[in-house]
């Protein structure tokens, strides 16, 4: 399989920089030294059941923050946290609808009236800021509700200010996997809305009901969010029979607008009637912690600055039971990774590698409930924000057959997709495109927290070359994935090849060590609209 170019301005000149780093031999040793039987014993402990799946605010988790922090004074990590300390403490608020409080009533222009019933027609998003949410105002149909600067936006020629938009879920034909994965997000289009002037939105998509989770600490600014964050008074689920009811009387023929609107034509409009809704959310609020280890950079200037690791600590707790077997243990997801970011922490110890930035180990909580922790530290950092040059996110690497190619999502848009490239052919690896850009996995893991405050961040996933002639790896994963995947399954008894989870770290060592080592500051691409998202 031919190693896939990327044709970037700056690949180039950034590429020559990562290529001149020298790997000294006793970073080249200290590589070979990693213990496979090591990676394994960090997974053991942290899907081992007396962690109950480590769900954040739970005794479980708290284990496996302890698990951490002893490892990083072990191997001599100093610490990165809050006052000297190890941990960032912020606090995670459950939002819960009280269901038999929301009400939706759709107007016509005739004041006739009809209400549309709760879990059959729309189902409530809880509001994380306030306890009663209500507004009222005219629909307006805004297509996916994408706004892309100095591109295509579905807000062209219509004014939402005051008023609910309709949008539906998914995204314009045309666009890459990362920038598909950006727009059809949620929190992405609810925050667009918000700053547009409306008052409300309703999704039509896969309804949902229950709980949403999302940062909260009164102290500091509420950080982005993947998810609803309140900013919209009310925001409202529906399917498909509701968008059609809405249609009624409004002189479009909803088919042939959906597909002018996945063509990239904007075809928004106001509907001919007014809507008015109200529920209610309960809040519960519990302390959660990230853990933040640091090697500091050893450069009189450029130790100032940081590469970061990131990899998220939680999985999802207690669920289902499946043959008997309650716990998610999360031992693909994600303790492979924080075991991943140990032997890199490692990596740089024991080979007194000497980077000349300095390099943050961060494994952060929330990620299961919507990135909450990375989204906390990059919008929060325990360092200067604007120091952060670089994140090389770790999440659930599937190391489950060899590692002879990689996915770098995310590194197209920025000049550390040389830093990658150099890594990758010093391992011998090919490079891919992302092969599942439906799965949108560039906004579903850490790195997309520190993308949404401007940092250059990346997320290292498994390629799908394969040294078994007539092997389907696309296929082998798929089936991986319905039988382990958010599964009580996902246990150390699984499928692992632990060869693999070698190779992927020394892959992102070497990945962060070259940023570390470059002194040109990563960039993003010229135009890439990553580059202009500064939150």
């Amino acid at each position: 399989m031919k190693k896939y170019v990327f044709l970037l301005l700056g690949f180039a000149a950034i590429q020559s920089s990562a290529q001149q780093v020298k790997i000294s031999k006793n970073i080249q040793q200290a590589m070979n030294r990693i213990d496979t039987n090591t990676i394994r014993s960090h997974i053991a402990y942290l899907a081992d059941d007396k962690l109950k799946g480590r769900l954040p605010g739970t005794e479980g988790y708290q284990l496996a923050v302890d698990y951490v922090v002893d490892q990083y004074k072990k191997m001599g990590v100093a610490p990165g946290g809050d006052n000297g300390g190890y941990t960032q403490k912020l606090v995670i608020r459950k939002s819960t609808l009280i269901k038999n409080s929301a009400v939706a009533v759709i107007k016509d222009h005739s004041g006739n009236s009809d209400t549309l019933e709760f879990e059959k027609d729309f189902t409530a998003v809880p509001n994380p800021l306030h306890e009663n949410s209500s507004a009222e105002g005219r629909l307006v149909f805004v297509g996916y509700g994408i706004d892309i600067p100095g591109g295509y936006s579905d807000y062209t020629g219509i004014d939402v200010k005051g008023k609910i938009v309709l949008m539906v879920f998914g995204a314009i034909d045309g666009l890459n996997s990362t920038l598909t994965s950006h727009y059809t997000n949620a929190g992405n289009k609810l925050n667009t809305a918000f700053n547009k002037g409306a008052v409300g939105a309703i999704i039509i998509g896969p309804q949902s009901s229950g709980t949403s989770n999302v940062t909260l600490n009164p102290e500091k600014t509420i950080a982005y969010g993947r998810g609803f964050v309140g900013n919209l008074p009310v925001v409202l689920n529906a399917g498909r029979a509701t968008l059609s009811r809405l249609f009624l009387n409004s002189g479009k023929n909803l088919d042939k607008l959906r597909a002018e609107i996945k063509k990239g034509n904007p075809s928004s409009f106001e509907l001919p009637y007014s809507l008015s809704v109200s529920y209610k959310t309960s809040h519960t609020d519990f302390e959660s912690y990230n853990v933040v280890g640091l090697i500091p950079g050893t450069d009189k200037v450029l130790k100032n600055e940081y590469v970061v690791h990131s990899a998220h600590l939680d999985h999802v707790g207690i669920g289902r039971a499946v043959n008997g077997d309650s716990i998610y243990n999360g031992a693909h997801d994600n303790a492979s990774g924080v075991a991943s970011l140990l032997e890199i922490a490692r990596i740089y110890k024991s080979s007194n590698a000497k980077p000349k930035r300095s390099v943050l180990i961060v494994m952060v909580t929330g990620e299961e409930m919507g990135l909450i922790g990375s989204s906390y530290f990059a919008a929060n950092p325990t360092v200067p924000k604007s120091s952060i040059v670089a994140d090389v996110n770790t999440d659930m690497p599937t190391v489950i057959a060899p590692l002879l190619s990689v996915v770098p999502l995310g590194a197209e848009h920025s000049s550390i997709m040389g830093n990658v490239q150099f890594a990758a052919d010093y391992l011998g690896l090919d490079i891919e495109k992302d092969p599942e850009p439906e799965q949108g996995r560039f906004v579903r893991s850490d790195q997309y927290s520190f993308v949404m405050n401007g940092i250059p961040a990346l997320h290292i996933k498994y390629g799908n070359k394969t040294n078994i002639p007539g092997f389907d790896m696309v296929a082998f994963v798929k089936q991986w994935r319905a039988k382990y995947y958010h599964q009580s399954a996902d246990g150390l008894d699984g499928i692992f090849n632990f060869t693999a989870a070698k190779t992927y770290v020394q892959l992102n060592f070497l990945i962060s060590y070259s940023i570390a080592q470059t002194t040109q500051r990563p960039a993003w691409n010229k135009g890439d609209l990553f580059g202009a998202v500064q939150q």
